[in-house]
């Protein structure tokens, strides 16, 4: 069962990046430009390629006979991104996180928590792949898996934009 959660949450988390991505082009290739630091050939076959590797990310960890190859890549994607932002928060990049297109968030701590949210899935998909169990739970856990990651992925930035409201709440010109 905690396979066919983890397999639907990446499988989800991944194709809905990927979808986002293409679907907001401008806006993802803004971001990438941004944290190269450059424009031009580059930074579109760099953005292009990302989006490529997470569509490639989400097809495999889906399919059980590649769900293992999936995790691995999908892994290595959380890690470099995770490095990405650790770059840009060290440097001083001013980037706007256009992970999944439409709403974006400023590249900081909480993409980093997001992301190593998102890499404990990937982990623990990686070292449990194989045992799927019976069918009604296994559903009810792929289901669960891909229901929860959307709505992870939708509301996570508002999540964290409110409790920081109510941590902070004079940075937003609130009393």
């Amino acid at each position: 069962m905690i396979t066919a959660f983890a397999q639907a949450a990446m499988a989800t988390v991944f194709g809905y990046a990927f979808y986002g991505k293409v679907r907001r082009s401008q806006a993802f290739l803004t971001t990438v430009q941004r944290l190269m630091m450059r424009s031009g050939r580059s930074t579109v076959v760099t953005a292009a390629g990302l989006a490529v590797v997470e569509a490639v990310a989400a097809v495999l960890v889906a399919v059980p006979p590649t769900a293992r190859a999936g995790f691995a890549l999908g892994a290595a994607l959380l890690v470099f991104f995770i490095g990405v932002v650790v770059r840009a928060v060290r440097g001083g990049v001013f980037a706007e996180c256009r992970c999944f297109g439409d709403h974006g968030s400023v590249l900081g701590y909480p993409i980093l928590i997001r992301n190593a949210l998102l890499l404990a899935i990937a982990v623990t998909g990686l070292l449990a792949h194989g045992g799927y169990g019976t069918p009604v739970p296994t559903v009810c856990a792929a289901v669960v898996g891909a229901v929860g990651a959307a709505a992870f992925v939708r509301y996570y930035d508002d999540l964290v934009n409110a409790v920081l409201l109510r941590l902070y709440p004079s940075e937003a010109g609130g009393t």
